[in-house]
């Protein structure tokens, strides 16, 4: 597992690559099809029974146009990354390759069947794993291409024109049965594009799902103290009070307030401000207890949402909050070191389970009110009173 979160890391998001890249990586997979598909012939060709499930005249005559594919191929694969260096890169290369992919694979698929297993997983499978990953014009247009040259071949199949499957000899046995030669080499044929389809559409949708949880969590964290920002608090203070509700336990709201904050940002400059912010934050985070959730309610304003805490456990986690933040001597990057200190209101729903949200913050505001109009470093405990 580690080797895979590696390799994935190594290889970034496939949805961020260059056009130049992705058109590689398709004729870099291309090209070692077409290789199978050439070193699958010659084994055949090799084999003394061949003729028992092969056409080999017709195999043999075909050998130079195989040949000649895997060598267009290989020039492509070399062709596109040199041509991005000289030229710049180009969503042209997502079309060339796609196509050269759909269309080379027409002529395989001539050779064992249009309608045959391998062809419906490359029908199947490489446009909607395409449209993830490439331009969805180029996919649009190479499965455009590739379905009505399949088109084609079948119909000029089916009047007689083209041999169907010409490789193909004695798919079903005189017995009934099918060939199994023959269920043996398309499944080989299948596998690679199996592989390929599953391993791209893994990495990707990895990759996906990773950039989606990095939203989440951007949208949920205030981005300088990695702490909940303000609506994600408030949406964790409405669940607590719901579950307070319902359960028929205590929980508590300690608004905090920095003291002199903009004595600070004034003095010492906004990079000391966000210096105190984040140590503040941390020393907040590691005071709380393990279910308790902190979150930044804006500017140097902190909120703590405390479930099951009754009054009394909530003014004591209070003050060793505060005493925490008045113990910081924040170190700034040019060595001078700030103190700061931090004023706090507090209410309980123990004595009035059914207060909403909203009164829970305005008594906890009102609190914090008193707290710094009565000397500020304190915590002032609301009741039912601070409306």
């Amino acid at each position: 597992m580690n080797a895979v979160k590696k390799l994935t890391r190594r290889l970034g998001n496939p949805l961020e690559w260059s056009s130049s890249a992705k058109a590689t990586l398709l004729l870099i997979v291309t090209l070692l099809m077409h290789v199978e598909y050439t070193v699958w012939a010659h084994y055949v060709l090799g084999r003394p029974d061949s003729n028992e499930f092969t056409h080999v005249d017709f195999l043999r005559d075909e050998m130079a146009t195989f040949h000649a594919i895997v060598l267009v191929s290989c020039v492509l694969s070399l062709m596109i990354p040199l041509a991005s260096r000289a030229l710049g890169d180009s969503r042209v290369y997502e079309h060339l390759a796609a196509n050269y992919y759909g269309l080379s694979h027409c002529y395989f698929a001539w050779l064992i069947g249009t309608l045959s297993l391998p062809t419906g997983i490359v029908l199947a499978g490489a446009p909607v794993l395409g449209f993830i990953f490439f331009n969805r014009a180029a996919v649009v247009g190479a499965f455009c291409n590739a379905m009505l040259a399949l088109l084609v071949l079948s119909l000029l199949s089916a009047v007689g024109d083209l041999p169907y499957a010409p490789v193909v000899n004695q798919f079903v046995r005189s017995d009934g049965g099918v060939s199994l030669f023959w269920a043996g080499s398309y499944i080989g044929y299948s596998i690679p594009h199996l592989v390929f389809l599953f391993g791209l559409a893994y990495l990707v949708l990895r990759r996906w799902r990773e950039r989606e949880e990095e939203v989440r969590t951007m949208s949920r964290t205030d981005p300088l103290t990695g702490l909940f920002n303000r609506r994600s608090i408030i949406t964790q203070l409405k669940r607590e009070q719901d579950r307070s509700v319902q359960q028929g336990l205590p929980m508590a709201v300690v608004m905090l307030d920095l003291d002199h904050f903009k004595q600070i940002n004034d003095t010492w400059g906004h990079e000391a401000g966000d210096y105190v912010l984040i140590a503040a934050a941390d020393a907040l985070q590691k005071t709380v207890r393990q279910n308790d959730r902190v979150g930044r309610y804006g500017g140097e304003e902190f909120l703590l949402v405390l479930p099951g805490a009754d009054g009394e456990g909530a003014r004591r986690l209070a003050e060793r909050c505060r005493h925490q933040v008045e113990a910081l001597e924040v170190l700034l990057s040019d060595g001078r070191r700030v103190r700061v200190s931090a004023s706090m209101g507090l209410y309980c729903n123990e004595h009035d389970r059914d207060a909403s949200t909203d009164t829970m913050l305005r008594r906890a505001d009102k609190a914090l009110y008193a707290a710094k109009q009565t000397g500020r470093n304190r915590v002032v405990v609301a009741d039912e009173t601070f409306d």
